[in-house]
Parts: structure tokens; sequence; C-alpha cells
């Protein structure tokens, strides 16, 4: 770990300048603290795709737990994540096969999981 990077109690990484940025911001205020360091716990290429994949995709069938991934299903993910992430499809492929990523892409992904959340819930509410 270089001197530009921060590591948590609970082992996430975090960029030295986003640390700085989130001291300044909160001063103090445990809630805002922790809403910050929510976005930088990394979630898993699986476990994105896992989410969004069949709202992105729905004509793409979700894995059920412990069960082999139906036909489409890896394409999908790792197409998806490409876009997302700027990575060749063999680099993206490896992260579902063992291969390691480095952590960034792990909070590019919480993010992204964010965003769209938010997203999602004010497409609903403007409807409303």
């Amino acid at each position: 770990m270089g001197p530009r990077q921060k590591q948590r109690s609970d082992g996430v990484k975090i960029p030295q300048w986003f640390w700085k940025f989130v001291l300044c911001e909160t001063r103090g205020c445990q809630q805002n603290e922790q809403f910050f360091l929510a976005i930088l716990k990394p979630m898993a290429p699986q476990d994105w795709c896992r989410i969004w994949v069949p709202i992105i995709h729905p004509d793409v069938e979700a894995p059920l737990d412990g069960e082999r991934s139906p036909p489409g299903y890896m394409k999908a993910c790792v197409v998806t994540l490409c876009k997302l992430t700027g990575y060749s499809e063999c680099t993206v492929e490896g992260w579902f096969y063992g291969k390691s990523y480095h952590h960034t892409v792990g909070i590019l992904l919480r993010c992204i999981h964010i965003l769209f959340k938010f997203q999602r819930v004010t497409k609903i509410s403007d409807v409303v």
C-alpha cells in the first residue's frame, strides 16, 4: 500500500485525497462520515451483476444461488462491466474465475450501484 492510501480498520483501502475530502466535508458529523465511507465499501463484480444485469438486460435470466449461470448471463455481465469500467472482455471475464482486480474497481461498482439505485428512486417519485 503506497503513501497515497489509508487503510481503514475493516481493510478497505481509501485514496488519501478522498479521505481528506471526507474529513473536510463531515467536520465532526458522524452520520455524514458514515455515508461517505459507505461509498468506499467495495462491491464484487459478481454481486453487482446479480443485482443489475437482470434489470439492464431483462431478457437474460439470472442464476439461482449455487447453480450454473443460464445461457447469456455471463456474456451480459462481461459486456456490461466492460462498458462501465473500460477494461477488456478478457480481463473482466477473469474476475469471475478468480483473477484479482484493482480495489478501485470495487469502489467504482459500489458508486455505480448507488447512482443506479438513486436514479430508480427518483424516476419512481417523478412519476407519482
